[in-house]
């Protein structure tokens, strides 16, 4: 039997693992850019959404060492660069779509985040 479903048995596929890590990078470099070279909305919502989709990853059952290696990789080819404001887009496309509920999810935790 065939599944069109991106899912099999309930969890990601190797490409989505390697493009929720690298978003997982995406957000985790943005959030410690320097507060005047990016809005604060942004960095709010990098912060939460790194959560997110680092949670995610842990219920998908990618071990720690893999998350941090895969996202390390990402942050240590954009680190010191300025904001990117295409990949954070594209990023946020991929993740709603991938995680249920992770829009609403990652808004409301954002505001939590320096009184947002």
């Amino acid at each position: 039997m065939l599944f069109s479903s991106a899912y099999a048995d309930g969890h990601i596929t190797k490409k989505q693992k390697q493009e929720t890590l690298q978003c997982l990078g995406h957000y985790t470099a943005t959030g410690v850019l320097p507060a005047d070279s990016i809005e604060l909305k942004d960095l709010e919502m990098a912060l939460a959404s790194a959560k997110v989709v680092r949670t995610f990853l842990q219920k998908e059952k990618v071990n720690d060492d893999e998350i941090n290696k895969g996202m390390n990789e990402y942050v240590d080819k954009v680190f010191g660069k300025p904001f990117d404001n295409l990949m954070n887009n594209k990023c946020n496309k991929f993740i709603y779509k991938l995680i249920s509920g992770s829009k609403e999810e990652i808004e409301k935790l954002s505001r939590t985040i320096y009184g947002g």
